[in-house]
């Protein structure tokens, strides 16, 4: 579905190189049909993409956009307007808009854009930057199931996806999963040093306690079981868990 499609990218950081990588590893988009952006400031950065991904790069926003399909929003809520603003005599009805601003919903691109543009909200996480990641997504009023699925696509890349269409509850999904990562690591830090202080080497208790934690994971996904039931199976009568 995406194999002919042109695909812009404002903002090439850490989130926008995760997509345009994917992308290009699952030979979803060619390379010729994408382009990345970046601040003024930032335009070194750009020419690194340049070099390391063989596409080309812009510091033009307008520029970059025209005749593409697909424009990924890959930049902060606080710069959202300004962009917008710069790009909407640009924007067709016929595009496709991707943002993964947190925070930022499908109705403010929308009145941003003073069109009836398909706009689609999502909110992957940090693990996409090494193809674990888990986004939502949940389209605008002028998405059609087309749309959805080249979204799909794209985030397929890097990680799992899926699809709410009530957006007051992106909010709780950037709470849960977007930012969820941190808790994670609050966690195996804290294993950790339990396992430290109690005669582990600092390498083997960090190791124990990711591998613990991501087959527990594992479990939860593939078995289907309430996280209960699969707790109450390790936690025994009588036994190390619960004495």
């Amino acid at each position: 579905m995406l194999t002919n499609k042109k695909v812009a990218i404002i903002g090439v950081g850490k989130m926008g190189e995760t997509l345009l990588n994917g992308m290009i590893k699952n030979n979803l988009v060619k390379k010729e049909n994408l382009a990345g952006s970046n601040a003024q400031e930032e335009h070194e950065r750009a020419q690194e993409i340049s070099k390391k991904y063989g596409i080309k790069t812009y510091i033009n926003n307008k520029e970059m956009i025209s005749g593409k399909d697909i424009i990924i929003l890959a930049i902060k809520p606080q710069t959202m307007k300004k962009v917008l603003s710069d790009i909407k005599d640009m924007i067709s009805e016929k595009q496709l808009i991707i943002s993964i601003a947190a925070a930022t919903s499908t109705q403010f691109i929308e009145e941003c854009l003073e069109k009836n543009i398909p706009v689609i909200r999502a909110m992957p996480n940090t693990p996409a930057l090494i193809n674990e990641g888990m986004t939502v997504l949940c389209p605008g009023k002028s998405i059609d199931e087309n749309h959805i699925q080249m979204a799909i696509d794209i985030f397929g890349a890097i990680g799992l996806v899926e699809v709410i269409h009530r957006e007051e509850l992106m909010d709780v999904v950037t709470a849960l999963s977007g930012s969820g990562p941190a808790y994670a690591y609050i966690i195996i830090e804290s294993l950790t040093e339990g396992g430290v202080r109690m005669g582990l080497p600092r390498e083997l208790a960090k190791k124990l306690t990711t591998q613990t934690l991501l087959g527990a994971s594992r479990m939860v996904l593939e078995t289907g079981m309430h996280p209960a039931l699969l707790k109450d199976a390790v936690t025994t009568p009588a036994g190390v868990t619960v004495d």
